[in-house]
């Protein structure tokens, strides 16, 4: 048998209010690295080596710099779950707590 088992509420708060910086700080990089790209442009060529190199590459390198850029809200969506999930268990034990002394 087991003790059961037990959520800190308070830590996964306050963990969940992390996520906002860590959303701003992905956004900052991502901004600064796509800028620093563009400045650049294409530096493979335009011969045939280059072109091939750019139609092999170019598209998933772009790709992820698109993911990069959707980094900040998916950080900031689960902070907001996580910070749900606190609440939640925090009311549920509530109610349990005050089921049980009835």
């Amino acid at each position: 048998m087991t003790d059961g088992f037990r959520a800190d509420t308070d830590a996964l708060a306050r963990r969940a209010g992390e996520f906002g910086d860590l959303a701003a700080r992905a956004g900052a990089i991502h901004r600064d690295l796509a800028d620093r790209l563009s400045a650049l442009g294409g530096c493979w060529g335009g011969d045939a080596v280059g072109a091939s190199f750019a139609a092999a590459h170019a598209p998933g390198a772009d790709a992820t710099l698109g993911d990069l850029g959707a980094l900040p809200g998916r950080l900031d969506e689960v902070g907001g779950r996580f910070a749900d999930t606190a609440s939640g268990y925090a009311a549920t034990e509530s109610d349990n707590v005050q089921a049980l002394g009835e």
